[in-house]
């Protein structure tokens, strides 16, 4: 049985059009965090083969490429805290957590997703199309 954990892959390019390049691929297989920081849930056997491609992709003089294994994003801490401060949505349970709120008039307009909803779709219909 293959067991998936949480990488977070990060980069330094220095060349805008490997830049663009090396976004691209990530920005398809893995969730951006931020411009050179992205979460990405597999095996090491999936996640091997992806840090190959970029590599190809990068100058290995002039570049930086680096995977970390993470327990999971939540447990990452940036600068002024956690990523997120509601609890992140356990997508091999299917479970989420969602906040009560009153059902007052919004003050705000429509807000796009969390990065965390973003996340959770995402995974999800990876998860569908490959099952």
């Amino acid at each position: 049985m293959k067991t998936f954990g949480w990488y977070m892959i990060v980069y330094d390019i220095a060349d805008p059009k490997r830049l663009r390049k090396v976004h691209k691929i990530l920005k398809d297989k893995g969730l951006p965090v931020q411009k050179s920081v992205f979460f990405y849930r597999g095996t090491e056997k999936i996640v091997n083969p992806l840090l190959d491609k970029i590599s190809t992709v990068m100058s290995l003089k002039e570049d930086d490429l680096r995977a970390y294994p993470v327990s999971h994003p939540r447990n990452v801490w940036t600068t002024g805290g956690v990523l997120e401060t509601a609890p992140l949505i356990d997508i091999s349970q299917n479970v989420s957590h969602q906040l009560k709120t009153k059902p007052d008039k919004p003050k705000h307009p429509k807000k796009k997703p969390s990065w965390l909803k973003r996340i959770t779709l995402l995974f999800s219909k990876k998860e569908e199309k490959n099952e």
